[in-house]
């Protein structure tokens, strides 16, 4: 089994042990509540948890050479986001992403994408180019989503404060006013 196919059987068997599975499935309107995407308001145990630093990383650029580090972001509001190129929730919320940076990015707000695809820079920026994405993305590995709680499904995303704080966790797609919503809370 590919670790594509993988990460698909545990995303899918993760939402429908959660319960949110028919929520990601439904359009944005039939969503309960506008939320958007499931939140936590504690993650639980591990690294991940709301209210605890986010676990730092050093990760290599998706464009180009070098890498990125969450700790060069201190001082700013930053949504680190787990996602994938084959991943149909993931793609929806991009649009939203792209919007609320663009609006609230001089404010001091940013979105590191962490892409999980195993085709590594080669799958994702073609696709970061066709769905035009300029927020910096970068190349996760399991063992930062074993620092973040275990991801057990994608999208996920933390919003993390100016000093370093989970502040929230989504499970799922984030639509756009809910993720400005809590940025500017934030600001």
């Amino acid at each position: 089994m590919s670790k594509k196919t993988t990460w698909i059987v545990v995303a899918l068997v993760a939402l429908l042990a959660l319960g949110i599975g028919a929520r990601l499935l439904l359009p944005q309107g039939e969503r309960s509540a506008g939320t958007g995407a499931a939140s936590e308001e504690a993650a639980g145990g591990m690294g991940g948890a709301v209210g605890s630093m986010a676990p730092d990383f050093t990760l290599p650029k998706a464009r180009g050479e070098g890498a990125i580090a969450l700790s060069e972001y201190r001082g700013n509001v930053v949504l680190v986001n787990f996602w994938a190129t084959w991943c149909p929730p993931c793609r929806e919320e991009i649009p939203a992403f792209i919007q609320v940076r663009d609006k609230l990015h001089a404010d001091g707000f940013e979105i590191i994408g962490v892409s999980l695809d195993e085709g590594g820079p080669s799958v994702v920026l073609p696709f970061a180019q066709e769905y035009g994405i300029t927020y910096p993305l970068a190349m996760g590995d399991q063992a930062l989503t074993q620092r973040y709680g275990g991801i057990r499904g994608i999208p996920t995303s933390f919003l993390v404060d100016r000093e370093g704080k989970i502040v929230q966790k989504y499970l799922g797609a984030v639509d756009a006013q809910t993720l400005e919503n809590a940025v500017k809370s934030l600001l």
